[in-house]
């Protein structure tokens, strides 16, 4: 079983990188060998991570796309190489090439489909101008034509397509005509045991006290406008009039970075709101499972938000804005809380609600968890993978 990803842990933490690596390691903990394709060495370099598994680390330029260069310097190691699989497993973007080589590698080929780059643009469309960046920008007039032009690759020689999520599946549909025939709904899932592993692990390590007089908003993702940040920090003031001891912390890093300091420091919340940058895996799972709130205002996420689910993982209660990807796995009220998108007043009048009933975030908390473990369990997902590999296999024979 080959898997093909530009990213893999532990150089980066994404939504597609990190359900890359719970699907290489689900995969090899039911005996099946696997090696995973993926960037971020200076040559090809072959490690082992377990029994099953097998790490392949290829040349790539780290600037955007990085799917391009990742696809464009490695075409020749594809080609020589993904013959030798009996499946191989591509996420969006990140092995369009392999449908150019696929008569020569001669094997079945899956694609697994995320946000659609339509609505992606459409939103970035919608945002204020001076919430953009260099890569937004990128987007325009180079990222959309190419990621375009792969998905239309994908969408003619892929044997197989796995959609991550619902409202996903929805624009594939309308915006790329993709064919329902062909198309496995599975939607994203969570290691529990892997994120309460890597929280406990962080926190064996600690040596000062844990600090109590705060109230702790958490959120964490790439430093794009798309991930919503920038309202979430308007949104403080409001919080913080409410509650002056309320503490927002920011994990990740981004071109926007420059933009959220600045706005930080417009709105007088330098003791309020803190950019906290890149963070080890263990200790962002440790900060998560101890905050008071965690928000994620995201405009577009790759199927249900892995954080999310996370954060959901570990009865935190969440709040996002009402978009298809988010009421997917959160009812409003019943398992976290959705307000209306990219309306400042009201996500901040739902964070000071939520702060000030304690008893209502341990409740949808809770809710949360029993969404997780019942829907989006990586021990159940991991079983749908495998059946349609088998599908796959038994009618290409």
């Amino acid at each position: 079983m080959a898997l093909v990803s530009a990213a893999y842990p532990p150089y980066s933490f994404g939504g597609i990188d990190m359900q890359t690596y719970d699907l290489a390691h689900g995969l090899s903990s039911k005996e099946i060998e696997v090696t995973v394709f993926c960037g971020f060495a200076k040559r090809p370099t072959l490690s082992q991570e377990n029994k099953n598994l097998w790490i392949c680390r290829l040349p790539m330029y780290d600037i955007p796309p990085r799917v391009l260069w990742f696809q464009l310097r490695n075409v020749n190691y594809f080609k020589k190489n993904l013959g030798n699989f009996d499946v191989v497993h591509a996420q969006h973007s990140s092995g369009s090439v392999i449908g150019l080589l696929k008569k020569r590698i001669g094997k079945p080929w899956i694609v697994s489909f995320h946000d659609h780059q339509r609505r992606r643009l459409q939103i970035t469309l919608s945002s204020r101008p001076s919430d953009l960046n260099l890569g937004d920008m990128l987007f325009f007039s180079v990222g959309y034509p190419l990621f375009e032009t792969m998905t239309r690759i994908e969408m003619k020689y892929a044997d197989h397509y796995v959609a991550c999520g619902f409202s996903g599946f929805e624009d594939y549909v309308r915006f790329s005509k993709m064919d329902v025939g062909k198309t496995t709904l599975i939607q994203n899932g969570i290691d529990l045991a892997k994120i309460e592993s890597a929280a406990r692990s962080f926190k064996e390590t600690r040596i000062d006290p844990e600090q109590d007089s705060e109230l702790t908003i958490f959120t964490c993702g790439r430093l794009y406008s798309s991930k919503g940040i920038q309202y979430l920090i308007r949104a403080m003031p409001k919080v913080v009039k409410d509650f002056p001891n309320a503490k927002l912390k920011i994990y990740g890093k981004g071109p926007l970075r420059s933009n959220l300091e600045a706005l930080i420091n417009d709105l007088e919340l330098s003791h309020n709101a803190s950019l906290e940058g890149h963070v080890p895996y263990d200790r962002l799972m440790y900060e998560m499972s101890r905050c008071d709130l965690a928000v994620f205002p995201s405009l577009i996420e790759v199927g249900a938000s892995l954080a999310v689910m996370e954060a959901m993982g570990f009865k935190r209660t969440v709040v996002a804005f009402n978009y298809p990807f988010t009421t997917e796995i959160i009812d409003h009220l019943k398992t976290g809380y959705v307000v209306q998108p990219k309306n400042v007043e009201e996500l901040g009048k739902a964070i000071s609600v939520l702060l000030g009933d304690k008893k209502l975030r341990e409740k949808l908390g809770k809710n949360a968890h029993s969404k997780i473990m019942r829907d989006h369990n990586w021990s159940d997902v991991i079983k749908k993978y495998i059946q349609v590999y088998r599908n796959v296999v038994e009618a290409r024979r």
